[in-house]
């Protein structure tokens, strides 16, 4: 390892603060947090315009832009409740104290995740669609088949009406020559040949009949073998889609969980950045000369003075600051007055001092001279 490696190992380990650790934790947290509002007024927006269109069946236009804008102040409503609630909660460390911010919080955030969670399960529901497939592949199926059978039965009736015709046909001539008595043997033996070629043409359209309803009662059980080939199928699907539509009810609630630890996590990034800096600030005697000399130099500079003007003495200094609860000591002021000229933002000419920087840009000499950020 070299020397290089090791100081950049130690400054990670030893001198690394807080801010510093956790900042690009809070910087994903926060663009997570974010992308979880966009994600959340998505899933909810299918609840919301389903009941907006109710009222509005003709302009969807109108449903959009209502659901979208409803939602969005929703979901910044909810971020800036629950922003203050936990800024509130970290500084008095208690809920009682935070009551009603923490109970209107629990009372967006439920109104929110319940709309997320109603649009996540309307967005992955796909029941209604999977039985609408199944009802028009059982119309396309029965369709063609009926359309099938049809044509057959079409045929079939048309040789029923010409056996029926020839029947007719017997059935006049057997009349005829039975109204002519007393038969010959020839006639007699007519009438029974005219017998027999009825009976066999009334049991040709029996069969047919048989057959047409017999064609009939086959597509009617093909149907109903479609249908419950496709009943199958569509539970199966559905059993799926459930599985989706509980997938979906999770990742919104994911959802509404990263939005709420980003809001929290920022909050308590900046709190905890805040007081870890200013407890530093606090025991470091450096910064309390750099505030005990700023203070000085705020009631030595007035925000009239000029150039080259001449500065008050030492005592009227120590008396105008206590004039303004600064205690200061004449060591102090002493001190205070070797900084400033060493760094320029005066002149000496022999007792008397004078400006010799601007007000703004004094501050700004101090301020790198003690090295505050």
């Amino acid at each position: 390892m070299k020397i290089q490696d090791y100081k950049v190992l130690e400054k990670k380990i030893n001198n690394q603060n807080f801010n510093q650790g956790y900042k690009t934790i809070n910087l994903v947290l926060l663009v997570l947090s974010w992308f979880g509002h966009f994600a959340s007024i998505f899933l909810a927006y299918f609840m919301l315009s389903k009941i907006l269109s109710s009222a509005m069946t003709d302009n969807q236009v109108a449903v959009f832009i209502a659901s979208v804008i409803i939602l969005s102040g929703l979901e910044l409503l909810k971020r800036d409740i629950f922003d203050k609630f936990s800024i509130q909660y970290l500084k008095l460390k208690s809920i009682q104290k935070v009551l009603p911010l923490f109970l209107l919080s629990i009372l967006i955030i439920g109104i929110s995740f319940y709309s997320s969670i109603s649009g996540a399960a309307e967005f992955a529901s796909k029941d209604k669609q999977i039985e609408s497939d199944k009802e028009l592949i059982l119309t396309q199926y029965s369709d063609s088949l009926n359309k099938i059978n049809d044509s057959v039965l079409v045929v079939r009736e048309f040789e029923t009406k010409e056996l029926k015709t020839k029947l007719d046909i017997k059935d006049k001539e057997q009349t005829e020559i039975e109204s002519m008595q007393p038969l010959s043997r020839q006639q007699r033996q007519r009438v029974a040949d005219l017998k027999k070629e009825r009976e066999t043409l009334r049991s040709d359209i029996e069969k047919i009949e048989t057959t047409k309803e017999s064609l009939t009662e086959d597509v009617q059980k093909k149907i109903k073998q479609k249908e419950t080939e496709l009943g199958s199928k569509t539970d199966e699907k559905k059993k799926d889609n459930s599985k989706n539509t509980v997938a979906f009810v999770i990742v919104s609630t994911l959802i509404e969980l990263i939005i709420l630890a980003g809001v929290y996590f920022n909050e308590y990034y900046k709190f905890r950045s805040y007081r870890e800096f200013r407890d530093k600030l606090e025991k470091d005697p450096n910064y309390q000369k750099f505030l005990l000399y700023e203070q000085i130099l705020q009631i030595l500079y007035p925000e009239d003075m000029r150039m080259n003007q001449k500065l008050s003495s030492n005592k009227s200094i120590i008396d105008m600051c206590k004039v303004n609860d600064i205690i200061v000591l004449n060591k102090d002021i002493t001190d205070f007055f070797k900084v400033i000229t060493n760094l320029g933002i005066i002149k000496v000419s022999g007792n008397a001092k004078y400006v010799n920087k601007q007000r703004d840009l004094s501050f700004e000499i101090l301020q790198k001279h003690f090295g505050v950020e």
